[in-house]
C-alpha cells in the first residue's frame, strides 16, 4: 500500500453528518434518526477528530488514521447500538474517500474490529488493513 494518497493532498476527513448517515443505513434509519442514537455527540465528534490528531502528531499513514477513527468508534460507544458496525463501515469508508479499497472477507474484516475489544491497538489494526489496502484506479 502506498503511504499516502496519490498526489499526496491532504486526506478528506469524515464529518458528523457522514458518520450519522453512514450508522443511519446501517440501523435502517434517517440521519435524523441516526442522531437520535447518539449518547454522546461530543464524543462522536472528538472520534471523528482523532485521524487528524494521529495524522499531526504521530504522522500516521492513512491505515493508521483509519484504525484510529475506527477504534474510537468501536470503543467510545457513542451510539445506542451499532457502534461496531458503524466504526468498520466509517473506517472503509474514510479509507475510499481517499482513494484505498481494502481486499479483505466479512469475517476478517469483522475480526479487526472485535479485535479492539479484545485490547488490540490502532497501530496492530492499522498494520492488517496496510497488507490488504491498494490504490483504488
Amino acid at each position: 500500500m502506498a503511504e499516502d494518497r496519490p498526489g499526496d493532498t491532504e486526506p478528506v476527513y469524515l464529518s458528523l453528518e457522514d458518520v450519522l448517515s453512514l450508522h443511519g443505513l446501517i440501523i435502517g434509519a434517517s440521519s435524523t434518526q441516526a442522531a437520535n442514537q447518539l449518547r454522546n455527540r461530543g464524543g462522536l465528534e472528538s472520534a471523528l477528530a482523532r485521524p487528524a490528531a494521529y495524522a499531526n502528531y504521530e504522522d500516521a499513514d492513512l491505515a493508521h488514521q483509519a484504525a484510529a477513527l475506527a477504534h474510537a468508534i468501536a470503543e467510545g460507544q457513542q451510539f445506542i447500538d451499532g457502534n461496531k458496525r458503524t466504526a468498520l463501515v466509517a473506517m472503509l469508508t474514510f479509507l475510499e474517500v481517499n482513494g484505498l479499497r481494502v481486499e479483505a472477507t466479512d469475517r476478517e474484516l469483522a475480526d479487526w474490529i472485535l479485535s479492539f475489544s479484545a485490547g488490540a491497538t490502532p497501530k496492530q489494526v492499522a498494520d492488517l488493513v496496510r497488507a490488504r489496502a491498494h490504490l483504488i484506479k
